[in-house]
């Protein structure tokens, strides 16, 4: 997963920066033509912390889901949202869940793993697909 979202970050042509946050592990940044991820290395200590903080920013910058910190929390919580989706979409596609599935990867656990992603996106991953397809999981 590190590789494809790496792939990504340098084809999009996006910073990436690491810098002390205060309320996040990460953060993506959206100026005129510069756009820049910040990922705090002191908070962010794992491999799989690592991508699911990039996979979520890079669901902001294709989604173009960008909000700024004094925005009113119900357009945060519908930015984040759609940052989500697209995210999910993109880089955990559907079909490839229901194939991992169909082959033996039973929980949200496995699935995380094989993503090296967190479960508990993972699982949100796992019921947005549940209740967009309806399958049972």
């Amino acid at each position: 997963m590190y590789k494809k979202l790496i792939n990504t970050i340098e084809k999009e042509n996006i910073n990436y920066i690491n810098h002390k946050l205060h309320n996040s592990q990460g953060m993506i940044a959206h100026y005129d033509d510069i756009t820049a991820i910040i990922i705090d290395d002191e908070q962010v200590k794992s491999q799989t912390t690592e991508n699911t903080v990039l996979l979520q920013e890079l669901g902001h910058y294709t989604a173009g889901a960008y909000y700024r910190s004094a925005s009113p929390f119900e357009l945060i919580e519908k930015l984040e949202y759609k940052a989500d989706k697209t995210a999910w979409e993109k880089f955990i596609p559907y079909k490839k869940v229901l194939a991992l599935m169909e082959i033996g990867f039973t929980t949200v656990t496995e699935l995380a793993e094989y993503f090296n992603i967190e479960a508990p996106y993972m699982a949100r991953c796992i019921n947005y697909y549940n209740n967009q397809y309806g399958f049972n999981y």
